[in-house]
């Protein structure tokens, strides 16, 4: 039987059968559960997704899914158990009832059968599409794995979608309006800034986070289900660190873009000059918002990190209030401080400034300094978690 951590239990399984009484282990392929009354009588099959689809991930982590049929074999329901995906974009899916019950009536067989979702009449949440299309995608993987062949039990398939075409293309196009400077492909620059800031933003919301880059730290890193938001992410990282350029942040994110936009907007009279004392104070916010990650991260603390940035508001319906508010102030303060944000509020730039070099730089800086305190909190933090999670909640 394969049930991992987190096993299923009888209340689960109430909710969809409520005379459940007691959970059998089934020692065939389909390694699941033998749901019985209080007489004895087996009265329907229950499984999960994990371990056995831990491969497939959303946008930051694969999602725990029960799945239970009935007496007659069809299936009667899914709920999902749990999530190290975004919180709010599962909270989508698990409230969209027309995506959460398209399986419902189904039998093993059928479901197991599905390779193309949209053609089995299964479309992916609005604002959620790679939750909703992973948790889809895991249901069908961990039916097919208790088929007698197991076919599906060596791990997900490698795939290439049109997200992924165009997040390759969104490296490349890039790519070339950093490093190749030839004129007239350099008048193209501003559509390609505005086809990033639509496209990346509005349409597949595959922006880097905290969120993500913390899921891939639990999870792994998902290079064969989404191969090209790992390449955007590795770029993010290399490029800066073999050519001082900082590509993601320069060319390719959304919401650097919009602050550019409103430079242009505001005339410079207007703007804020800061004084030089409060520039060292406010450089320090994202410094204090990446000790909150490792907090989170290493004391497993219940806080949804995407708060913490403004990149998940591009996805509308799907957004939550925190990060809605986080984006709003920083463009508005972007009106009278020319990148606000940028300069002093986004963690996920600092850590992608740590990798970039400086010509300037031949020794130790004040950068390495925080680099070696963030390594020196972890390192308390991964052999101390259990007394200071103590301390913490009192």
């Amino acid at each position: 039987m394969v049930q991992g951590d987190r096993p299923i239990t009888v209340s689960e399984v109430k909710a969809f059968l409520p005379e459940a009484h007691r959970l059998v282990p089934d020692p065939s392929p389909k390694a699941g559960l033998f749901v019985r009354n209080q007489s004895g009588d087996t009265i329907g099959y229950a499984a999960r997704t994990m371990p056995r689809s831990r491969e497939i991930t959303g946008y930051s982590g694969p999602t725990d899914a029960l799945i239970v049929f009935g007496p007659e074999e069809k299936l009667l329901g899914v709920a999902i158990r749990h999530s190290y995906d975004t919180p709010s974009h599962v909270e989508d899916v698990k409230f969209d009832l027309l995506f959460m019950e398209n399986w419902n009536g189904r039998s093993w067989d059928e479901i197991a059968a599905i390779e193309d979702l949209n053609e089995a009449g299964i479309y992916a949440v609005s604002g959620a599409s790679r939750t909703s299309e992973a948790l889809a995608e895991s249901i069908g993987h961990r039916l097919r794995a208790g088929m007698p062949d197991q076919n599906a039990a060596a791990g997900p398939r490698f795939r290439v979608r049109w997200q992924d075409d165009t997040l390759v293309g969104i490296v490349i196009l890039g790519s070339l309006f950093a490093f190749w400077k030839q004129p007239e492909f350099q008048r193209l620059r501003p559509w390609f800034h505005v086809a990033v800031f639509l496209v990346l933003g509005f349409v597949l919301g595959d922006l880097l986070a905290q969120s993500l880059f913390l899921g891939w730290a639990e999870t792994g890193i998902p290079w064969r289900t989404t191969p090209g938001l790992v390449l955007l992410a590795a770029a993010a990282f290399v490029v800066p660190w073999i050519t001082r350029v900082p590509l993601y942040c320069t060319w390719i994110c959304p919401h650097g873009h919009a602050q550019r936009w409103l430079m242009k907007v505001v005339p410079a009279r207007w703007t804020l000059k800061l004084d030089d004392a409060a520039k060292p104070l406010l450089k320090a916010i994202p410094v204090l918002l990446l000790i909150i990650v490792l907090l989170v991260s290493f004391l497993q603390l219940p806080f949804d990190l995407a708060g913490i940035e403004p990149f998940d508001a591009y996805l509308i319906k799907s957004a939550g209030k925190a990060t809605i508010g986080v984006a709003f102030a920083g463009l508005a303060l972007s009106l009278i401080i020319p990148m606000a944000y940028c300069k002093y509020g986004c963690p996920t730039g600092l850590l992608l400034a740590f990798v970039r070099r400086h010509a300037s730089e031949n020794r130790p800086g004040l950068r390495d300094g925080i680099a070696l305190g963030f390594l020196a909190l972890a390192f308390c933090l991964y052999h101390f978690h259990e007394p200071i999670t103590q301390w913490l909640m009192g």
